[in-house]
């Protein structure tokens, strides 16, 4: 297998592959790149058996053929190799030597057999057209929407193996909009993507891999996504995202009941700049305790105290910061890592204020970008005020 291409446009489309190629695999052969060239046109395919992604580029002056590459390595190298316009990609179909030539160096590295690769479904091939019968509900999401859905929700999930369901993301669609859901136990994140213009499938809930949302973050073009059934099962959710096919396993589990730690009447209602907040929240956490990671903040009509103290290390700080407060004064314990995380989510309006909605010092607290969101909602448990 021969070609000659562009050298950003090869970077660029390796670059996208590499999100399932795992760091290390006990199929050494999952470490590299599928390349499978036919009239002008290179299919690169990539997975780890969780998420599979499959990208295309044209290439000049090409030979067909098939071989596995080192994707890591080839990866290294294109990046290192600057400004050069044009590599020719060689490879040997009796040895699986490959040698990358460039105007200005030769470069020779180790394939494999193409035969050695795991056998992909059949869903997972360049030739299954997106309408195919087994895939179903296709939906267009402009780019900027997938993009707010996944980076509000990604970081909350929980690392916590022993509960898979909280390690992905749950998107509830629901006809003419999608609840992205996540949830560390900790902390509650949900964000609702509204649209009259597009039918989305009615009452599905799947779970998305939390890995999965990291690549969504990513995406350049619209998403057309489509789910994969088997035995009228959902077992596979399918993003295409320009040139580029992206194949995730949905957790096949329970999500927690959110809905039911939600408070529905709370009755206090803080603004505050978010800018200011962040901000002391950073100073203040410098002196806070690094196991509880506690900071007390003291709402009252106007500001708002944030006090944190060790007294192992015999540390202190407070600060004070404007604010407006409809209800009673209130005192409340946060993990400041938690509260700091969900602040740097939130988009404010045009006055830079954020939202908190509280009932008493021992239950959740609600963050949002106004009262009444309906678009963003982040819930925070409150951890237990030391005296």
């Amino acid at each position: 297998m021969n070609f000659t291409v562009n050298l950003n446009e090869f970077q660029e489309a390796v670059n996208k592959t590499l999100p399932a190629i795992p760091p290390k695999s006990t199929l050494p052969v999952l470490e590299h790149l599928k390349f499978e060239l036919n009239d002008n046109l290179l299919e690169i395919i990539s997975t780890d058996q969780e998420i599979t992604i499959k990208t295309q580029l044209n290439v000049e002056n090409s030979t067909p053929g098939k071989i596995l590459v080192p994707g890591r390595k080839l990866n290294d190298i294109l990046k290192a190799l600057g400004k050069t316009e044009k590599i020719t990609f060689n490879s040997n179909t009796e040895n699986f030597e490959i040698d990358l030539i460039t105007d200005f160096g030769a470069y020779k590295m180790k394939g494999l057999n193409n035969d050695e690769y795991i056998e992909l479904p059949e869903l997972f091939e360049s030739n299954v057209d997106i309408s195919d019968s087994s895939v179903v509900d296709n939906a267009l999401l402009p780019k900027d929407d997938v993009i707010r859905l996944a980076d509000k929700t990604a970081f909350a999930v929980s690392s916590d193996d022993f509960r898979p369901a909280m390690t992905g993301v749950l998107f509830q669609f629901r006809g003419q909009f999608i609840n992205a859901v996540s949830t560390d136990s900790y902390r509650l994140v949900k964000s609702t993507y509204n649209s009259e213009e597009i039918n989305l499938p009615n009452e599905l809930d799947i779970i998305i891999p939390s890995r999965t949302m990291d690549i969504l973050k990513k995406a350049d073009d619209e998403v057309h996504f489509s789910f994969i059934k088997n035995n009228d099962k959902v077992t596979h959710i399918k993003f295409k995202v320009g040139s580029t096919i992206y194949i995730s396993r949905i957790i096949d589990e329970k999500f927690p009941p959110y809905e039911s730690v939600i408070p529905q009447s709370n009755n206090i209602f803080l603004k505050v700049n978010k800018n200011q907040l962040q901000s002391a929240i950073k100073r203040v956490a410098i002196f806070a305790n690094d196991i509880t990671k506690q900071i007390r903040v003291k709402i009252e009509p106007t500001q708002m105290t944030l006090t944190a103290q060790d007294i192992d290390s015999g540390t202190k700080a407070d600060e004070k910061i404007s604010c407006s407060l409809e209800g009673e004064p209130v005192e409340i314990g946060f993990n400041y890592k938690f509260l700091d995380e969900a602040i740097s989510h939130i988009n404010t309006s045009s006055d830079g204020e954020i939202v908190f909605s509280l009932s008493e010092s021992n239950k959740p607290a609600l963050l949002m970008p106004e009262k009444d969101s309906k678009e963003l909602l982040m819930l925070i448990m409150p951890v237990r005020l030391n005296n």
